[in-house]
């Protein structure tokens, strides 16, 4: 941005920060906040109190004007503490930052289709690994858009808050399907260990289901799945006949021994299902004990869009680019121009910045920040 956009954005930011509402996180004492100016660096290390009536946030957001306003995921003794070991950490929220980033294919799909499908990633996440398979309850989650090109979710129960980065990389290993190899789950299955729910139920599910096929079913064209049921044609002894039952059969049997073709189907299945199944998360973020994350209700300084909570119950449906967009910021407009005509659709209607285009204030917020297009 040039001299000029600075200062009206700045300014713009700085009229909702004087009217922001919700600009707070529990234990707020406890926790580092850091900036990026308008004009300047990361500045971290800083300590808010809530203050009378709880407008110590929004105070300190009127003065610093925050182009980007971050919290600490954990919380400290004395957060203002420049050297890490002087803080005397107390604990730390579970933190998964899903976005686009991380999305294979992102960089080709539209602003409005990155949101989609960083959601299903958030749904997923949500539903299958810590409502799911981890058994967490809703209450004890928040989710937040993050403003941006993603979604933030936070474990707030009080038992995780203890987790090193170590315990923390197990849980986003199983949200990722890390380290799923056939020969290292065989390992792991055949030892019977079942919860009947995750990736080892599900994998054996489908593979039982797959060698049915093989063995007794229609392969069609499928090569693999040929060179099996040939190999068992071939062969019909009775310790053959034993096995064909084994394999079709979900159950930590078959995993014993398992031919070359059978372990390349098992490595399908696995690829398949966790291209599928797991979620796109940043890793980083979720071991990371010292980490900062978007200040809820802050506003993001390459969109304008608020970090704004969703209730889970309302995410599938929610629209970011109707509902962050901040109040204050539907009433003016804005002149912008970019030099790669652009659309977006924002509160249901789409907007092309050509040449000298009159956009709503919002849009024209967006169009700068983002850096798609400039003030005229």
């Amino acid at each position: 941005m040039n001299k000029d956009e600075t200062e009206i954005m700045s300014s713009m930011f700085r009229s909702y920060y004087e009217k922001a509402d919700g600009l707070y996180v529990n234990e707020l004492s406890k926790r580092e906040i850091g900036y990026i100016p308008f004009n300047g660096t990361m500045i971290r290390h800083q300590k808010v109190d809530p203050g009378n009536a709880g407008n110590g946030m929004r105070i300190f957001a009127m003065k610093t004007v925050p182009r980007h306003l971050y919290n600490s995921v954990a919380f400290y003794r004395k957060p203002d503490e420049r050297l890490m070991k002087e803080k005397e950490w107390l604990g730390a929220e579970v933190i998964f930052d899903l976005d686009a980033d991380h999305i294979e294919g992102s960089s080709e799909m539209s602003y409005e289709n990155t949101l989609d499908e960083v959601k299903k990633h958030t749904e997923r996440l949500i539903h299958r690994y810590l409502t799911g398979i981890l058994g967490l309850s809703e209450d004890s989650l928040s989710v937040y858009f993050s403003g941006g090109r993603g979604y933030h979710v936070h474990i707030l129960k009080e038992e995780f808050f203890d987790m090193n980065s170590d315990q923390r990389r197990e849980i986003s290993n199983l949200v990722r399907g890390e380290g799923l190899k056939s020969k290292e789950f065989c390992e792991v299955a055949k030892n019977g260990i079942y919860s009947g729910k995750g990736w080892v139920n599900d994998i054996d599910i489908a593979f039982s289901e797959a060698m049915e096929k093989a063995i007794f079913g229609n392969v069609g064209k499928d090569a693999l799945l040929s060179r099996i049921q040939n190999y068992y044609e071939k062969k019909n002894d009775m310790k053959t006949e034993g096995q064909k039952k084994k394999k079709v059969i979900p159950g930590p049997e078959k995993y014993a021994f398992l031919l070359k073709d059978e372990l390349e189907l098992l490595d399908r299945i696995i690829n398949n299902m966790r291209e599928e199944l797991s979620c796109e998360i940043d890793e980083p973020v979720t071991t990371d004990v010292h980490r900062l994350i978007r200040f809820t209700n802050s506003l993001h300084g390459k969109t304008g869009l608020q970090v704004k909570r969703v209730k889970i119950e309302d995410l599938h449906s929610f629209e970011p680019l109707n509902e962050a967009i901040p109040k204050i910021f539907l009433e003016g407009e804005l002149k912008v121009s970019s030099k790669t005509p652009f659309t977006i659709r924002m509160l249901k209607k789409n907007f092309t910045i050509d040449k000298d285009t009159v956009v709503p204030e919002y849009v024209g917020i967006y169009s700068i920040l983002s850096g798609k297009g400039m003030l005229e």
